[in-house]
């Protein structure tokens, strides 16, 4: 018998599952970064019509989610990927990043950016494994001393 199938369903930021596993991020961000809240989704955001939320489900158990928000024609960032902690270490992130960078690619977006803290190894890990590459802070990151930005080319057009 096969692994379950999964399964990545786009959703509206505010719905109830995103709301759920957003805090569930924050509770472990702030683990690692004690503070206020880091760069996440802003009040208000969630009625961006830029921003994608999607969730992922395996076996229709959730299991983790992503966002993608277009910044310019062809550029979008990657936002609050994450994975429930029981799944972790079977791919599952992989999965949801290649996932997301499909959702992006189908919408025209030919480079994904993302920021994500410089203690997040793991997360930091999986992004080089996966083609980003470092790039200089953007954006509201700028200055930030535990932010780590890259970027990846979707497509090969110039």
């Amino acid at each position: 018998m096969g692994s379950p199938p999964l399964v990545l369903r786009e959703v509206p930021a505010n719905a109830a599952e995103p709301t759920t596993l957003i805090a569930e991020l924050e509770a472990e961000i702030s683990e690692r970064y004690p503070g206020p809240p880091m760069h996440g989704l802003h009040p208000g955001e969630h009625a961006d019509r830029r921003l994608r939320f999607f969730l992922l489900e395996e076996g229709g158990v959730l299991v983790g989610c992503g966002a993608v928000r277009e910044l310019e024609p062809g550029i979008a960032e990657l936002k609050r990927m994450f994975i429930r902690r029981p799944y972790r270490g079977r791919d599952l992130g992989r999965a949801l990043l290649a996932g997301l960078e499909d959702k992006a690619r189908t919408a025209g977006i030919q480079v994904m950016r993302l920021e994500t803290g410089g203690l997040l190894t793991e997360a930091i890990a999986l992004y080089h494994s996966a083609g980003y590459r470092d790039i200089p802070q953007y954006g509201e990151y700028i200055g930030d001393p535990i932010s780590v930005c890259m970027e990846k080319r979707l497509s090969n057009k110039d």
